[in-house]
């Protein structure tokens, strides 16, 4: 006999889907599920122009280099190991940023369209300007029954009202907010 996973409001006594009752506002404290483990497939700030900003900076010191230095033949052992430290940090941050980009391009064509529900907010390690960064917790319903989506929104503000419905992009264990919801 499979045990049911359904949430009771311990107030009004209806079933909930969400942390906080959509109904009386009492916050259900008990209610936990399994949280999916997944990728975020968004493109933003930190995970694509920041890595490319290394990328491109460090690629191009090091092609200067190259082409200024070579042909002259000024050419340290030491500064060719310092500029091949660098060269590696800017292949590093183009792999990343180029994995994140990748990982967009599938989900949004690949993807299929999930309705998941705005369960809650909790604080990410990541801090901008003295404040938290927020992580969202969605709750979607999976053939092995309710679970949790941590998507970290790169924002301090909480973007989405508790309860309400946004739709994900859903592929292969990588997510994405579905644009349309993720814009307004």
């Amino acid at each position: 006999m499979k045990k049911s996973t359904q949430k009771y409001c311990p107030n009004c006594e209806i079933i909930l889907k969400t942390e906080v009752c959509p109904y009386c506002k009492v916050k259900a404290i008990d209610m936990e599920y399994p949280v999916l483990e997944c990728r975020e497939a968004n493109i933003g700030f930190w995970n694509v122009a920041f890595p490319m900003m290394f990328a491109l900076g460090f690629g191009f010191f090091f092609f200067v280099f190259v082409f200024v230095s070579i042909p002259q033949g000024n050419i340290l052992w030491s500064t060719i190991f310092f500029l091949g430290i660098l060269i590696i940090i800017g292949i590093i941050s183009f792999i990343i940023a180029m994995r994140q980009i990748i990982r967009y391009l599938i989900v949004n064509s690949e993807g299929e369209e999930i309705e998941a529900t705005v369960y809650g907010y909790l604080n990410d390690n990541v801090f901008f300007n003295g404040k938290p960064s927020k992580i969202v917790k969605l709750l979607i319903d999976t053939e092995e029954g309710p679970r949790f989506i941590l998507y970290q929104l790169s924002d301090t503000k909480e973007l989405y009202d508790i309860n309400s419905k946004v739709k994900l992009l859903f592929y292969k264990k990588m997510f994405l907010i579905h644009k349309e919801e993720y814009y307004f």
